[in-house]
This record gives C-alpha cells, sequence and structure tokens, in this order.
C-alpha cells in the first residue's frame, strides 16, 4: 500500500471514531443549599446564648470569638467597628467601666446553605462600676452568620438599634430636676 493510502485510511479512521463518539455529560447542576437545617439552627441559637453569656461575664475574648476575623459590627450610636479585633478592644474598653446584661429575644432564625441570620429584639441593662445607677434600652438587633469551613457558625455582620427615639436636650433636663 502507498503511503498516501495509509494516511487516508488512518485519517478516515480516526474521523470516523471522532464521529462516533459520545459528547461528554453536562455537569450535573450543584445541590440546592439547604434551608433551616436544624444542626444549623441549633448552633446559631447556641451562639446567641454565648454572645448573652459573654456579655454577662464582661469577656469580650470570649464573644470575640463569635465573630469572624473580617467581620462588621455597627452599635447603636457608635462607629463602625471592622475586625474581630477591633470588635474585641471596643468590648474591652467598655467592660473596664460597666457591666451588662443583655438579654436577646429572636424573632426570626434562618439558614440557607452558607449563610444565616438572627433579628429580634434586646434588652440591656447596663451597670456603672463607679456606682451610678443601671440604665437599660430596648431595641432591635439583625446578626448575618456565615458557615466556616469547618462547619462553625461565625458572625460577619451585625447591627442594632435602640427602639424609639433618644431624649431631647429639654426633656432630659426636665428629668433631672
Amino acid at each position: 500500500m502507498s503511503t498516501r493510502v495509509i494516511a487516508s485510511l488512518i485519517l478516515i479512521g480516526t474521523l470516523g471514531a471522532w464521529g462516533c463518539s459520545q459528547p461528554a455529560p453536562a455537569p450535573a447542576p450543584p445541590a440546592e443549599p439547604v434551608a433551616d437545617a436544624p444542626a444549623d439552627i441549633a448552633a446559631i441559637n447556641a451562639a446567641r446564648a454565648a454572645f448573652m453569656a459573654g456579655y454577662e461575664k464582661g469577656d469580650a475574648n470570649a464573644i470575640g470569638q463569635l465573630y469572624g476575623p473580617d467581620a462588621i459590627s455597627e452599635p447603636n450610636n457608635q462607629p463602625t467597628l471592622k475586625g474581630r479585633d477591633a470588635i474585641v478592644a471596643s468590648l474591652s474598653r467598655m467592660f473596664e467601666q460597666v457591666s451588662v446584661k443583655v438579654v436577646l429575644t429572636p424573632d426570626e432564625t434562618r439558614t440557607l446553605g452558607s449563610v444565616g441570620l438572627d433579628r429580634g429584639t434586646y434588652i440591656v441593662t447596663v451597670t456603672h462600676k463607679s456606682g451610678a445607677p443601671p440604665t437599660s434600652s430596648q431595641g432591635r438587633y439583625l446578626v448575618i452568620f456565615t458557615k466556616q469551613p469547618d462547619g462553625t457558625w461565625k458572625v460577619s455582620r451585625d447591627m442594632d438599634n435602640a427602639a424609639g427615639f433618644p431624649p431631647t436636650t429639654s426633656t432630659a433636663e426636665s428629668t433631672t430636676r
């Protein structure tokens, strides 16, 4: 056989095999994220309980461990805190001056895949270490959690705001007289 015929047969055989081959199967669609998995809801509920316990103990580091390293906290009437270190530093300064009891009452706790939220109301009682009378306030909170590669849930973002309006100067003056 001539080289030309052999080359032609190889080409025809290759094209024929290529034409008969099955196309690659389409990749499977990604799995739907699981909504409100009981273990995930329980983990967020446990984080909420640990948050309240950390405040009652005045333990800024324990509270800080509930946050991711790049978390952002937006406390009522205070500057935004960026990063776990800033959050812990702010809490440490606060706990040097006051004792705090926080009661969080969830209205909604949800998860979808690796994102969760906890929304509700709070009552906070602050007792000054200087001996001043305790003060209380109420408000709302919203916490966004992210599930970490190790399966733990960490606070990614949190925000709280007091219910009602702060007293005006004339109202504050009339209540202190």
